[in-house]
């Protein structure tokens, strides 16, 4: 059986957390371009300090659980996983392999915590990598070139890339590095969370709604609002809309799991004009009386209203341009 080759983002940055004197030390490019090494820092401790916590239950000053384990993941990464890749986002997009255990090393480097002045000196734990590829950002697959706008990879040092969250950045990833070999995915997947609703958008304006704005951001619940001042086509949407108000609320979500909470789901659901439109192919159970009621709409909902309209169609292709044919389900 062949091993599937597993994906992590890594950030090497300087906590906003801290000062220091030597900011170098935490910059992207320094580590993996001119040492050619991908550190992480958490801390004055060396790499089995970590693992003794982590396996004894104790606390390192510092450290909150969190941080302990993803420290420890990182330290363990090549005794358990020595072919993954890594991904760096920062000036540019960096993918690597590690090529050596880990490794620490003694600075004399301080940092100093700004929220109550504790100093403390720096241990660098990183491997020795190998970098495969390397892209400017503005000429990756845009799902790529976004995904530290997704907070569990901004807000995270390292994590890994879950395959079934998130394959569209992995087919990203592997396009990249020349490695799609037979994987397939729906293309539809490929399209990062902004395009997604850029793309819900552009169906409700062919249809004769205006749209005042979108990415809701402060509105709860919503990120797009349609207003209709006509009559709403018929196949746009099957759900009858009450007349007094042809403001419909709209919330987009690439794909629904467990991080959702279904019970605001279903009490934004409850609310007359509101609709859920996901790229899931088929509905989650908790909310399938919604989606049989046509206010919970799936995939195959907008593939249909891509398809209906030439300069939809054209602005889509555009954005899957960077997936082969023969890696499109």
């Amino acid at each position: 059986m062949i091993k599937q080759t597993k994906y992590y983002n890594l950030n090497i940055k300087l906590s906003s957390e801290i000062k220091t004197d030597k900011p170098k030390l935490f910059d992207a490019t320094y580590n993996l371009e001119e040492r050619s090494r991908a550190p992480i820092f958490f801390g004055p401790y060396k790499p089995e300090k970590y693992i003794s916590a982590l396996k004894n239950n104790e606390k390192l000053e510092g450290l909150n659980k969190k941080q302990l384990q993803e420290a420890c993941n990182f330290i363990q990464l090549y005794k358990k996983d020595p072919e993954a890749r890594l991904i760096t986002i920062d000036e540019k997009i960096w993918i690597y392999k590690i090529i050596s255990q880990i490794k620490y090393e003694s600075t004399d480097v301080i940092v100093q915590k700004k929220s109550n002045q504790i100093s403390e000196k720096i241990v660098p734990k990183y491997y020795d990598i190998k970098i495969i590829e390397t892209c400017e950002i503005k000429e990756a697959p845009y799902i790529l070139a976004t995904m530290k706008t997704n907070q569990a990879f901004s807000r995270n040092t390292f994590r890994r890339i879950d395959e079934k969250k998130y394959e569209g950045n992995i087919a990203a990833i592997k396009s990249l590095i020349g490695e799609l070999n037979d994987f397939k995915i729906d293309p539809l997947k490929t399209l990062s969370s902004v395009q997604l609703e850029t793309l819900i958008v552009k169906i409700f304006e062919k249809n004769g709604a205006f749209i005042p704005a979108w990415r809701g951001g402060t509105l709860k619940d919503i990120d797009i609002i349609a207003k209709f001042e006509g009559n709403i086509p018929d196949d746009l949407l099957i759900k009858k809309i009450q007349e007094k108000d042809k403001d419909i609320n709209i919330q987009v979500k690439i794909k629904l799991n467990d991080e959702n909470n279904v019970n605001d789901l279903k009490k934004f659901l409850k609310k007359p004009n509101n609709f859920l439109i996901t790229g899931d192919d088929e509905p989650i159970d908790k909310l399938k009386d919604y989606a049989e009621d046509k206010q919970y709409l799936t995939s195959k909902w907008i593939k249909k209203q891509i398809y209906s309209y030439d300069e939809i169609k054209k602005w889509y292709e555009k954005c899957i341009e960077w997936l082969p044919t023969q890696n499109r389900e």
